[in-house]
């Protein structure tokens, strides 16, 4: 995967309706920087039936998007570790693309969203019982510490989420 020099680009990830995608928003906003919105939504806004080889076409678009924005500071809603997560709990097992796309992943920071907020209800949704979305969170935290990627856990309600995102950045000084 290739990015600019002085590019910093932050992955957020976490279960379903753990605020992904609000955080990426505020911290664009914040940080007056570029939000590179998932693509599975948008593929599966459009299809709705998906299949385990899915995964690695809407995978290879979200990093083609990423991958197009030159911009110093990207926050990336949803990175390979994601789909390696997803597909794992859904179909599981996970395909030798998505293996070598987490190992050629540079992202400078992971932001792990706890499952502490209410579920919302979202057609693509699939997991609304907060024991399985504290599942998808065990995976997640595994993953990350397996590859050893460098990641905060964030939690907290609206600004107090984002004021914690943001205070973990700082002190890892990736902005």
């Amino acid at each position: 995967m290739e990015k600019t020099i002085s590019q910093i680009k932050i992955a957020v990830v976490g279960p379903e309706s753990s605020g992904k995608t609000t955080l990426c928003k505020q911290l664009s906003e914040k940080l007056n920087c570029v939000w590179i919105p998932e693509f599975a939504r948008k593929h599966l806004n459009a299809t709705r039936h998906y299949i385990q080889d899915d995964l690695d076409f809407m995978l290879e678009q979200q990093l083609r998007s990423e991958n197009m924005n030159k911009h110093p500071i990207l926050i990336c809603d949803g990175d390979p570790i994601s789909f390696k997560v997803w597909s794992q709990y859904k179909f599981g097992s996970t395909s030798e693309y998505i293996n070598q796309m987490i190992l050629g992943s540079d992202y400078d920071h992971y932001l792990l969203l706890r499952p502490d907020l209410p579920y919302e209800e979202d057609p693509l949704r699939e997991n609304s019982s907060l024991k399985n979305r504290q599942e998808l969170f065990a995976l997640f935290k595994n993953e990350l510490n397996r590859f050893n990627l460098k990641h905060s856990v964030i939690n907290g309600l609206n600004e107090i989420r984002l004021n914690v995102a943001l205070k973990s950045l700082q002190q890892q000084k990736i902005i």
